[in-house]
């Protein structure tokens, strides 16, 4: 049983450990690792104790972190037992069905879960309402509703509850939603457009574009005009995101369910009714002495992890009995991973390189195809999915799951799991400034970077104005070896995100989750090519964020702020009493005291403030606290 960093137990102390009547931590890790081993384990008929040792193993390892509403809900006497942190509803252009679709979203989001939702079967404002006589809200009324409900309910007690609104290109209401964000409303929702291959084709060509809602033509605009407002929104609030509808239905495993939305960050595609739950591989707990990733290791956890999740769904009370036949009937589950990041940096492979693409291809390839034996090999031990035989695999092929691999957020998995790299998330930067409500600013540094100056004797006059800059880059004196690697998510172009992203993409049945975190003097024109070269290579969806489009957010290694210092001869903007000397030393020390453990302290991010007081980090669509797991999607 590992023990966890003091960032990981903060986690694990503030989200998950059982409390008593006055709130009061009553679990360690090691118990909580035990609850959720026992709860798996019995879904087994036979040698259950086996696999409970097997899966407690597994978690007290950190080599497999199930997600947030595992940890919360599950094995707990007062709580339903329910994992699933991804659902989808269907919401249809009635106000009944608008108000039990509401209903029903209060209950996935009390027991953890987030909301998709798409909007394009309400009618839009201004429509007559015949059994009325009166005229429609619409759909960015009705999400505004949705909105404002959500701040009325923790998901599971831990958070807000977190929606993904998808309008498809061709609604009538498609430019209001397009601009539904740009106020800084809608706090609790992300927004993608649903693209489709005929209006990607129509901007291409220059056409016009049919608004339609009922088979009735409401308006036509030109296509690259519509283009140009998805992208300058875009710009201006890192909303709305983009969904390729073709592309999600193309690689639907049960056809005849449509697939036309997402949960709130976007990997996990799924029929209205279906959830899924999660949990991630700690790639970073996998390395080999030659710095290559353990592979028997990777299959024998992969393996142990999908009978977990899947046995999950067999214990499972959802909220609603719809989500349970729903989810029953095709048994997705998301296996992915965290600690690519730390992967490839401990295997000297550049992020932005091809042969870090091709390594973390060749990963996510292993992980699939492991899932899915393990899957055929629990089918022919229990049973198919029930809708198995209207789906693709039939009759070739047994499959105990419809789908096995989702790369997700990773938010407080992450912390948990002691690495630096979120999911599929390259380093944010390697050096942030850490904002505290009581202590002021202090540098943080990535300990894996670190560990590279301190082998290859870096100055610490050089790691102060790293620590000024916030990057490596261009700093002299910084080997070009280690400049190469240590790139941070603002300094890795467009282009490489995303093909890192297809690389990835290949291999996993659902999607992934990834944001394209931009500089702030990105333009627009670049947007939108970024949003072209996506659906060239094939992507479900894609997210941008330019760094400062939100109000508050703070960019790494501020100009304003190092110009000011330098002109003094000064690191002003480190915290009040500490110099920046000590500042990095004090770093230096703790480095060298873990390296030989191969220990990886949190880095934390510029952007909101956290309710903890530490700041947030714009990761894979949400913004994520690495000091104590909080998320906000």
């Amino acid at each position: 049983m590992r023990e966890l960093s003091t960032a990981g137990q903060k986690v694990f102390d503030a989200r998950y450990a059982l409390r008593d009547e006055s709130g009061n931590v009553i679990e360690t890790f090691e118990q909580a690792v035990w609850r959720l081993a026992c709860v798996a384990a019995s879904a087994e008929k036979e040698k259950r104790e086996q696999w409970e040792e097997k899966f407690a193993d597994l978690m007290g390892g950190l080599l497999f972190i199930p997600s947030t509403p595992v940890w919360t809900n599950m094995g707990k006497a007062d709580l339903p037992w329910q994992p699933s942190a991804c659902f989808v509803l269907a919401v249809e252009d009635s106000l009944q069905s608008m108000y039990e679709t509401l209903a029903a979203t209060a209950l996935v989001f009390k027991s953890g879960g987030g909301v998709g939702y798409n909007f394009s079967s309400i009618r839009p404002k201004g429509s007559l309402v015949n059994s009325t006589k009166g005229r429609a809200s619409g759909v960015v009324a009705l999400i505004k509703l949705y909105n404002a409900s959500s701040d009325m309910v923790m998901q599971g007690g831990v958070r807000r509850g977190a929606s993904m609104g998808i309008l498809n290109v061709d609604h009538p209401e498609i430019i209001d939603f397009v601009n539904a964000k740009r106020n800084g409303q809608l706090t609790n929702f992300n927004l993608s457009v649903g693209i489709t291959d005929e209006f990607m084709e129509a901007v291409e060509n220059e056409l016009e574009w049919q608004l339609v809602f009922n088979g009735q033509v409401h308006e036509v605009v030109p296509a690259t005009k519509l283009w140009g407002m998805i992208v300058d929104a875009a710009y201006f609030c890192g909303d709305p995101g983009i969904i390729f509808m073709d592309a999600i239905q193309k690689n639907n495993p049960v056809p005849k369910n449509l697939l036309n939305c997402t949960n709130p960050c976007g990997e996990q595609i799924l029929s209205p009714g279906e959830s899924c739950l999660l949990g991630s591989v700690n790639l970073a707990r996998m390395i080999s002495d030659n710095g290559r990733i353990n592979e028997e290791l990777l299959k024998e956890t992969v393996t142990v992890a999908v009978r977990f999740l899947d046995n999950l769904i067999d214990v499972a009370e959802y909220p609603l009995p719809a989500i349970t036949e729903a989810t029953k009937a095709t048994r997705k589950i998301g296996l992915g991973f965290t600690g690519l990041a730390d992967v490839l940096l401990m295997a000297s492979l550049a992020y932005d390189s091809e042969e870090g693409r091709s390594y973390a291809g060749e990963i996510t390839r292993l992980i699939q195809e492991t899932a899915i034996q393990a899957s055929r090999e629990l089918a022919s031990e229990k049973s198919c999915f029930p809708e198995w035989e209207s789906s693709i695999f039939y009759p070739a092929e047994k499959r105990r799951n419809a789908a096995c691999v989702t790369i997700a957020p990773t938010g407080s998995v992450t912390t948990m799991a002691g690495c630096e790299g979120y999911g599929v998330e390259p380093l944010f930067a390697v050096a942030y400034r850490k904002a505290t409500n009581v202590a002021g600013d202090f540098a943080v540094f990535s300990q894996l970077f670190l560990a590279a100056c301190l082998e290859h004797k870096v100055e610490e006059s050089i790691l102060t104005e790293v620590a000024e800059r916030g990057t490596c880059q261009g700093v002299e004196g910084i080997p070009a070896e280690i400049a190469r690697i240590f790139k941070g998510a603002q300094e890795i172009s467009p282009e490489d995100h995303l093909l890192m992203q297809a690389a990835v993409q290949k291999y996993v049945c659902n999607a992934v989750s990834k944001t394209v975190n931009l500089h702030n003097t990105t333009t627009a024109e670049e947007i939108a090519r970024c949003y072209k070269l996506a659906h060239q290579l094939g992507l479900k969806g894609v997210t941008v964020f330019r760094d400062g489009c939100k109000e508050g957010t703070v960019t790494v290694g501020k100009k304003e702020r190092r110009e000011e210092g330098l002109a003094r001869g000064k690191g002003k903007n480190i915290s009040p009493g500490k110099s920046c000397a000590s500042a990095i030393a004090y770093e230096i020390l703790q480095t060298m005291d873990k390296i030989n453990g191969s220990a990886q302290k949190k880095v934390m991010d510029s952007g909101l403030l956290c309710e903890c007081g530490q700041q947030l980090e714009r990761a894979e669509g949400c913004m994520v606290c690495r000091s104590c797991g909080y998320a906000k999607c």
